[in-house]
């Protein structure tokens, strides 16, 4: 039994979306030192991104595959920025913003770099999401 989304496997049926090589999730997550929701893996297991859609603006990014995505910007996220271990950067800037990822609370954050990465790092930012699982909802609006 799936633990994603009802529809989601309509908006992603595209051959496009589907994961190849699921050992890439698993080399990605290694690397990056954390543990994720059964959602998110299960998410990034079975479709490939990057993935654009209207109801949330911002592209949300594969973890693995392309040159920009989720180990990357979170790499650069840790290094500029002081993020610690615990946050994955689901997207590329926005409007001066971005998708944060909470491993440890599964909870995902609109962060903007106007304030909203401190009060993130200070535990005083109010999640968009309050679960992986809800923000694929929004996102793919299913």
């Amino acid at each position: 039994m799936s633990i994603l989304p009802e529809r989601l496997d309509e908006v992603l049926g595209e051959e496009i979306y589907k994961r190849e090589d699921s050992n890439l999730v698993q080399d990605a997550l290694i690397r990056l030192g954390v543990n994720v929701s059964d959602n998110f893996q299960e998410f990034y297991t079975q479709y490939a991104g990057p993935f654009w859609e209207e109801h949330v603006p911002f592209e949300l990014l594969d973890i693995a595959d392309e040159e920009n995505n989720i180990e990357s910007y979170t790499l650069i996220s840790r290094k500029e920025h002081g993020f610690p271990k615990q946050y994955l950067i689901l997207s590329q800037m926005s409007a001066n913003a971005v998708l944060v990822l909470d491993t440890v609370t599964d909870k995902v954050y609109i962060v903007n770099f106007e304030g909203g990465d401190e009060l993130l790092l200070k535990g005083e930012l109010k999640e968009t999401w309050s679960s992986f699982f809800d923000f694929l909802k929004a996102y793919f609006n299913c």
